[in-house]
């Protein structure tokens, strides 16, 4: 055992590590935003002439010096279309065949003034974008260009902090002392179910799951009925803007940090498979353990996400066409509750939640970085329990819907949240606890990890789609309205080629590498491959957080507008159908995007840091085999920064 002195001195050499880390990580955002205050140029007075077309602006960037003098002409192609400048007191309307484009203060309220020419000064450094302020067709809300006001200091700082964090990090690894042997480095976990005996009453209440689903059930209807019979301009319509907006953010942002897979728990998808399977809404049947008699179960060969990862993937490849026109997605969400209950009429327990929803395959993804887990308090008393009501289900409660053993459960991936397992056990030994960020770290099938190569190559690609000011990577995009087949090939063929081939083949590279640099053959590439695929899981859900912030941010009144009017048929039940257009602090996005980014690679670094000392006895070993890795990681953050601020 170490005495009092050597444990002195190990805490007053962390605390220096730390404070070297930190020394680094601060120089190289300060080198950043010298090497960006470099190139500041002069003030001077800038020209430029801006074509609207649906649903770009040309040009899509404008670059200009800090203090310019900017003075706008616009003009429109085919519709009207609006032109809101980020960070300037502006919004115009413009108007096809006229050189007068009409003009406002959005923040004094003023009229509209009819005006040829509009002028601000560049007083501000950094990206803003101008949007279009007026529906002008189904992509309307992902219309935008680009003025960068050099010097680009967020851009510059912003990559200055990755190489910081990779530096740091790698100093760490390199300087960090060997574990004291016998010492406990289980992370934290704390019983939620002990501390809050009120969350404990809650879920285990029979009615629990049926009040979450019950309000989500009703609201979907009305998502249907918008679909189908509402206006079909998707902005005006609740099924766009709830879904695709609201929800989407709040599934990403939080309900998957903080709850894990708990939208399981409440989806509307298996509600009417798993009703026939049960025959009851809230009670338990008396013969439980029995009730999968005539049911089959899963084909083994498709006992994967590979299903899934090719049913998202397909979607996503439709999805300009997907998230603007209610009708399409009305559909979609219709589809998949007939096939979740057609499938649980033929097939036992979750099966279509498991094995082929599209959703489901990026919530068991990234519920391995929530901060709560459902496990066991004792390992010992399930094992010798005899009746596994936890798997079978008893008088309180069914068995695992996703047949699943909860006492033996070590990941996230397959818990659905719903707690059957904490009301059935006899022991009271299932309990919902509190965890660090990330602490599963364990992929361990090809399909998982071809998962994260998936999502995190659609976050990539829905940020240059519906954020970047790429007019004609729009057009291809948007088959239905456009017609431009041969654009959507080279859309769709890259997309599934980079998430397919490309990013794994890289990955694959990047592991013959690592394995080199080891200095030992006793770790073969295709398992550094597969577990230090994990290193995406929180580079992945944090580039999905960052593009998500402003998709609400910037359409907030939408969805407000469509509370008072769901279908778009003139309502205005709260007063809030004809709210303008106003995004909330839209200038200050990348100041929220970039943390967020960042916090992402550092933790990709920092389990990654665990998986190589789990991996190698030796740990320079480990840690030479993480490096490319660390290298690579930091390229696709840096990639998300330039997308953003650049």
């Amino acid at each position: 055992m170490p005495t009092e002195s050597t444990r002195n001195q190990r805490e007053h050499r962390f605390v220096l590590r730390k404070l070297a880390a930190v020394i680094i990580f601060a120089a190289c955002i300060l080198g950043g935003l010298l090497w960006a205050a470099s190139g500041k140029g002069q003030g001077q007075i800038r020209h430029f002439d801006i074509l609207a077309s649906q649903y770009a602006y040309a040009p899509h960037r404008l670059v200009v010096n800090q203090g310019d003098e900017v003075h706008l002409r616009l003009a429109s192609v085919d519709v009207a279309h609006g032109f809101f400048m980020e960070g300037q007191d502006l919004d115009a309307v413009v108007f096809p065949g006229r050189l007068l484009f009409n003009v406002r203060d959005p923040s004094g309220k003023t009229s509209y003034i009819p005006r040829e020419e509009v002028s601000f000064t560049a007083d501000r450094f950094g990206k803003f974008r101008y949007r279009c302020s007026l529906t002008c067709g189904p992509l309307h809300p992902f219309m935008q260009g680009e003025l960068i006001v050099r010097p680009n200091y967020p851009l510059w700082g912003g990559l200055g902090g990755a190489a910081g964090i990779l530096l740091a990090g790698l100093f760490l690894m390199f300087t960090q002392p060997a574990p004291v042997r016998g010492a406990e480095t289980r992370p934290w976990r704390l019983d939620l179910l002990r501390r809050l005996p009120a969350l404990k009453w809650l879920v285990r209440r029979r009615w629990f799951q049926f009040a979450l689903i019950l309000p989500v059930l009703a609201t979907f209807l009305l998502f249907i009925i918008a679909g189908f019979w509402g206006t079909p301009v998707g902005n005006r319509n609740i099924i766009i803007t709830f879904v695709w907006i609201l929800w989407w953010f709040l599934l990403i942002t939080i309900l998957i940090p903080f709850g894990g897979r708990i939208w399981c728990c409440a989806c509307p998808f298996p509600f009417f498979g798993e009703w026939f399977q049960r025959r009851r809404l809230i009670e338990v049947r008396p013969d439980t353990p029995r009730m999968w008699k005539g049911f089959r179960r899963w084909p083994a060969k498709l006992s994967n996400i590979w299903l899934q990862n090719i049913l998202f993937l397909t979607l996503c490849t439709f999805s300009a066409v997907l998230v603007t026109r209610p009708v399409v997605t009305a559909y979609v969400l219709v589809g998949l509750v007939l096939a979740a209950t057609g499938l649980s009429m033929v097939y036992r327990h979750r099966s279509f939640c498991n094995f082929a929803c599209p959703v489901s395959g990026f919530l068991s993804l990234y519920s391995m970085a929530s901060v709560v887990e459902i496990r066991s308090r004792d390992p010992q008393v399930c094992g010798q329990c005899r009746s596994k009501a936890c798997v079978f289900g008893s008088d309180k409660g069914w068995g695992c819907p996703w047949a699943e053993n909860p006492s033996r459960m070590q990941r996230n991936n397959y818990c659905g949240m719903c707690m059957e397992c904490i009301k059935t056990c006899p022991n009271d030994n299932m309990t919902l606890r509190a965890r660090p960020f990330c602490a599963d770290d364990r992929i361990e099938r090809y399909d998982e990890a071809w998962k994260a190569f998936i999502m995190i190559t659609l976050a990539l690609v829905y940020s240059v789609t519906l954020l970047g000011s790429w007019g004609e990577v729009k057009n291809w995009a948007n088959i239905s309205e456009m017609g431009d087949w041969r654009g959507f090939s080279i859309y769709a063929g890259s997309i599934w080629l980079s998430s397919l081939v490309v990013l794994p083949g890289l990955w694959f590279l990047v592991a013959v590498i690592g394995k080199r640099l080891s200095g030992t053959g006793s770790i073969p590439a295709r398992t550094l491959f597969l577990r230090y695929s994990y290193l995406l899981v929180p580079l992945g859900l944090c580039a999905w957080i960052a593009f998500s912030i402003p998709l609400l941010m910037v359409n907030v009144t939408h969805i407000l507008s469509t509370v008072s009017d769901p279908l778009g048929w003139g309502w205005n039940l709260f007063g809030t159908a004809n709210m303008p257009w106003t995004p909330i602090f839209p200038e200050y996005l990348i100041y929220l995007q970039l943390p967020v980014l960042l916090f992402g690679l550092a933790v990709c670094l920092n389990r990654g840091t665990a998986l190589a000392e789990s991996l190698y006895g030796d740990r320079l070993q480990g840690v030479r085999s993480l490096f490319p890795f660390a290298l690579l990681s930091t390229g696709i953050t840096a990639a998300f920064m330039v997308l953003f601020t650049g």
